[in-house]
């Protein structure tokens, strides 16, 4: 079945699109660099300036939309990283689990929880770039397989099986406390 026709020229339909997709695209960023929330919030906003400027050379369906304003985010992410001299070892932000949380737990779970993001994120962190990429697309986003090996140009087996060893190091990183 082909996929619907999807257009970003009309300015609501954009608006529509921005209201869909913003958190997406944040979390992504967010989990790309780490923060600070407002450099993530910059590259967030700077991702959707750029694919309106560049809107006229978008076509495809509503999901490759997507697709095509994460590569922009995702090439900001890269240049940002470039321009940087010090690379500051990573922390969560105080109030992280504004944009992460879906629990309504106890104030003990919600601790607990915390913790364990915390120890996540730090794993997270310390993989290469592709290896986190994949993680926080399937993980944190929700994408299947199929889509991450079109956003990335790779293949579905690629995917998996590089999933597949992240999760294992990731596993095997974990302490055993």
């Amino acid at each position: 079945m082909a996929e619907k026709h999807f257009s970003l020229q009309n300015a609501k339909t954009f608006s529509l699109f921005y209201e869909s997709c913003h958190l997406v695209v944040f979390r992504y960023i967010y989990g790309m660099t780490g923060g600070p929330l407002q450099e993530v919030e910059d590259l967030t906003a700077e991702s959707f300036f750029r694919a309106w400027k560049n809107r006229s050379q978008f076509q495809g369906s509503e999901q490759a939309a997507i697709g095509w304003l994460l590569t922009i985010a995702r090439n900001m992410v890269f240049d940002a990283h470039r321009r940087r001299k010090v690379h500051p070892e990573v922390e969560l932000e105080e109030n992280w689990d504004d944009h992460y949380s879906y629990t309504q737990a106890t104030p003990e779970s919600r601790i607990l929880e915390r913790e364990q993001f915390r120890i996540l994120w730090q794993l997270i962190q310390g993989l290469c770039p592709e290896q986190r990429e994949i993680i926080i697309l399937r993980y944190m986003l929700g994408w299947q397989v199929k889509e991450i090996a079109r956003l990335t140009n790779s293949s579905e087996n690629a995917v998996s099986v590089n999933l597949f060893r992240t999760m294992k190091k990731i596993q095997q990183n974990w302490p055993n406390e």
